[in-house]
């Protein structure tokens, strides 16, 4: 999940403030980001305050390239907050796949891309000294189904020969690491880890102001117009003037782009945290602090927040705009896997929204000069949405389009997208059925 939030109609269903959840209630403060007061004229205009939009503005200041960023809620409001905190290497899509359908050069820049965008996020977090609790313990996907673990041995050798000194776990150190005896075989990426999602996003909104760029919350980008070479983008009842324009609005994207909302699937995906543990789970429960997500079709992620309370991710997942009927998934599965060593009494639950495309790929768009789009994380938002920013910021400064390690392409609407909410609910429920089966 690493979307922000450019229009109203996500606000309209949602309410401008913050969800009841674990990152907002123990983040630090929120930096000053007033609404836009009067016209404005930028090189860049940034529409949305997520990771992308924020990391993206940050390269730029860096170059001396002046910047507005704009969001219709607050730095950290949508997916970019809420997701689960786990920095993830790799595509939704494995490395395999990826280079059958980018042949040559294209399709490995697309995998490297994936895979060293949690190095992106550890540098950007080093360099500026963002407090968010970063933690670079690695990342551990055990197998759930017997298909989960072809997978499992699949990925472990896809990265390996690509570099990676990941390595295979079997039942026993998996036990050690995870705390529940539910696995057989799992591996251990070293790339990963995780952080606290709302001050990471809190603390890149204030290198950025640092950095001279202005940030303006709660302004509703309304339209878009390129007029003389010039866009125009209007906030409000401000006119913003500048000569390039990014859109990082992700799953929460109106229609302030043409086909943009209906390029993809917005998929709302839930997060669960649990009192603080005892002593006696903390000694089992993920004690060298690694991060852990499994193979389901419905893939279930835990990890532990800084301060001790295990905080559990999917299950499950609607396209409606209420999370109640997932969160018992997730309770399950929470005392499925952990209930063995003493009752879990859950404290927050909260969800948000990921863009899914339909090749399970990040996209960039270019629909117009000028206008520079990126969305779909699907699901891998804190890594890939950190490194999309950073690919936006280089192709305003003069990299070539196919010097991106993301191809650009146009925008194409999902068929049957007025359909979507049956779509998901059909697929979730299929994908529930899968992992029983297996």
């Amino acid at each position: 999940m690493g979307a922000a939030l450019s229009g109203s109609r996500v606000l309209e269903r949602e309410g401008m403030e913050l969800p009841d959840s674990l990152w907002a209630a123990s983040a630090s403060a929120a930096p000053a980001t007033p609404p836009l007061l009067a016209d404005a004229v930028a090189d860049v205009a940034i529409i949305g305050a997520g990771f992308t939009g924020l990391c993206a503005a940050i390269q730029l200041a860096e170059a001396g390239i002046s910047c507005v960023v704009v969001d219709a809620a607050e730095p950290g409001w949508g997916a970019s907050g809420r997701n689960n905190g786990q920095v993830i290497a790799g595509l939704k899509q494995d490395p395999e796949i990826i280079e059958k359908v980018f042949a040559g050069d294209m399709g490995q820049r697309l995998v490297a891309f994936g895979g060293d965008a949690p190095s992106k996020v550890w540098a950007l977090i080093k360099r500026y000294g963002i407090d968010c609790s970063a933690n670079r313990k690695g990342w551990i996907q055990p197998a759930y189904t017997r298909g989960g673990i072809a997978a499992v041995q699949r990925r472990h050798a896809a990265w390996t020969q690509r570099g990676v000194k990941a390595h295979l776990l079997g039942e026993g150190a998996l036990q050690s690491k995870l705390g529940t005896g539910k696995y057989t075989l799992g591996w251990y990426d070293p790339r990963g880890g995780s952080i606290q999602p709302m001050d990471y996003a809190r603390g890149l909104a204030r290198v950025g102001l640092a950095l001279g760029v202005r940030i303006h919350a709660q302004c509703h980008a309304r339209k878009l117009q390129r007029r003389n070479g010039q866009w125009h983008v209007s906030v409000g009842e401000h006119l913003l003037k500048t000569h390039h324009v990014i859109v990082a609005t992700g799953a929460y994207a109106d229609d302030l782009v043409p086909g943009l909302r209906k390029s993809f699937v917005p998929v709302r995906t839930a997060q669960i945290a649990s009192e603080p543990l005892n002593a006696e789970q903390l000694k089992h429960i993920l004690p060298g602090g690694q991060v852990c997500s499994d193979t389901r079709q419905l893939l279930t992620s835990f990890r532990l927040s800084p301060d001790g309370r295990l905080v559990m991710g999917g299950a499950g997942a609607t396209s409606g705009p209420s999370h109640q009927a997932i969160v018992p998934y997730l309770q399950r599965a929470g005392n499925e896997l952990f209930g063995h060593l003493g009752p879990l009494r859950w404290a927050y639950q909260w969800s948000g929204c990921f863009a899914v495309t339909t090749d399970h790929l990040p996209h960039v768009h270019e629909p117009e000069p000028g206008l520079h789009i990126s969305v779909g994380c699907n699901g891998r938002g804190i890594a890939v949405s950190t490194s999309l920013g950073l690919c936006l910021a280089e192709r305003v400064m003069g990299a070539s389009a196919l010097e991106l390690p993301v191809p650009v392409t146009s925008i194409e609407g999902v068929a049957f997208h007025r359909f979507h909410r049956l779509g998901v609910k059909l697929a979730t429920t299929c994908k529930r059925w899968q992992d029983r089966l297996q």
